[in-house]
C-alpha cells in the first residue's frame, strides 16, 4: 500500500490493493512525498483501530485521513496568518520608531564604538 510512480506526469498510487492515477501538477511537490504522508495517516488511524479495514472501511479511512490532513492545513495557515500579521505589526512599529528617532546628534549613522 503506497507505491508511486511518475508516467509523463501521471501518478499512480496502490492503495488497499487499488491502483488509482492522478495527473501530477508539474514544479509542485513531489507526488512521492504527498502519497507517502497520505498513507502514513492512513496507517496512524489504522493503528488506533481495533481490527483492520475491510471494505466500505477502507473509504472511510481514507476519508478520515483526508479531513486530518485538511485540519491540520487548516490550523496552520490560520497560524500563519496570525504570525504574519504580527510580524507585518511589528515592522510598522519599528518603522514607525525609526521614522520619529531621526539620525544622531552628531550626523553620525553608525552607533559609537
Amino acid at each position: 500500500m503506497g507505491w508511486v510512480w511518475h508516467l509523463d506526469q501521471l501518478i499512480r498510487i496502490d492503495v488497499f490493493g487499488q491502483t488509482y492515477t492522478f495527473k501530477a501538477d508539474a514544479g509542485k511537490t513531489d507526488p512521492r512525498m504527498v502519497a507517502d504522508f497520505l498513507m502514513e495517516a492512513v496507517r496512524k488511524i489504522e493503528a488506533g483501530q481495533s481490527s483492520p479495514a475491510a471494505g466500505s472501511n477502507q473509504f472511510i479511512l481514507l476519508l478520515q485521513a483526508a479531513l486530518n490532513i485538511t485540519s491540520e492545513h487548516m490550523q496552520l495557515k490560520q497560524q500563519l496568518t496570525e504570525m504574519s500579521q504580527r510580524i507585518s505589526k511589528q515592522t510598522e512599529r519599528l518603522h514607525s520608531l525609526m521614522e520619529n528617532t531621526g539620525p544622531p546628534e552628531n550626523g553620525c549613522t553608525s552607533a559609537p564604538s
